[in-house]
């Protein structure tokens, strides 16, 4: 069995991220301007795709991670959808479900999960495969220039970056990180602790160990080149923010007709 590096943190994954939803609105106007389903690679636990099938579109999800899926599976009983969602277990960079969408979309800087330039490449050449003629291409990630590429001297601080209380059970979790840049490959390793303090003072821990790539507009724009996707529009945010003023790189892109 594949390593899951989401097993740790599945059931701690909505607790940490439902409260953002900036996104969903965004893509969800994307749905409207095509014909067709929509594909969300690493859909998670379906924290985007369940509300766009929700509105009423037909949406297939991909993930890696069989823990999320699971969440995803639940989110879906729960919300009874009234478009129709598909979850299938595939990697983005291999993925292949013999169909095509209107809209395909990576969100919430799933894309930086790919760390390498061949990585990236084969994520787009199969989206070029899965899109529509004139459909379109979207994703969002961080932009390098928000975030610091100061190294520390071989260690990285451990710092506090809330503490909430469980609605479920009235535990408090605390959540922790380090980030340890690396600016000669645009990478930074995060390391996530969350601890869970029962009433009774009892403590679990629960570690998850992730790396994310940087990428540049140009360099996004020349990859979406590369495979056939035609740049339409770029945001620095979900709210339509000119690049540089928010925190994120937006990118926009139609198919190019056979």
């Amino acid at each position: 069995m594949a390593y899951d590096a989401y097993s740790s943190i599945a059931d701690l994954y909505d607790f940490a991220y439902d409260e953002y939803g900036d996104d969903v609105d965004f893509y969800a106007n994307l749905a409207e301007a095509v014909d067709g389903p929509l594909l969300e690679l690493g859909v998670g636990s379906g924290r985007v795709a369940v509300p766009l099938a929700e509105a009423g579109f037909d949406v297939t999800g991909i993930d890696v991670s069989p823990s999320m899926l699971v969440r995803a599976r639940a989110r879906v009983t729960a919300a009874k959808p009234k478009g129709r969602i598909e979850l299938v277990e595939a990697d983005m960079t291999s993925f292949d479900l013999k169909r095509r969408f209107g809209l395909v979309f990576v969100a919430a800087n799933t894309f930086q999960h790919l760390l390498t330039l061949e990585e990236q490449r084969a994520c787009l050449a199969r989206v070029a495969k899965h899109i529509e003629p004139g459909g379109i291409f979207a994703l969002g990630v961080r932009s390098p220039a928000t975030v610091s590429w100061e190294e520390a001297q071989g260690w990285a601080p451990l710092l506090l970056h809330w503490t909430r209380t469980d609605p479920e059970t009235d535990d408090t979790i605390m959540k922790l990180c380090a980030e340890q840049p690396d600016p000669a490959t645009m990478t930074r390793k995060l390391t996530y602790i969350y601890d869970r303090v029962s009433k009774d003072g009892g403590v679990r821990r629960a570690v998850f160990e992730t790396e994310l790539r940087y990428s540049t507009e140009t360099e996004l724009r020349l990859l979406l080149q590369e495979a056939g996707l035609r740049v339409t529009h770029v945001y620095g945010d979900y709210d339509l923010t000119p690049v540089g003023i928010g925190e994120n790189l937006i990118l926009v892109a139609r198919a190019e007709a056979p």
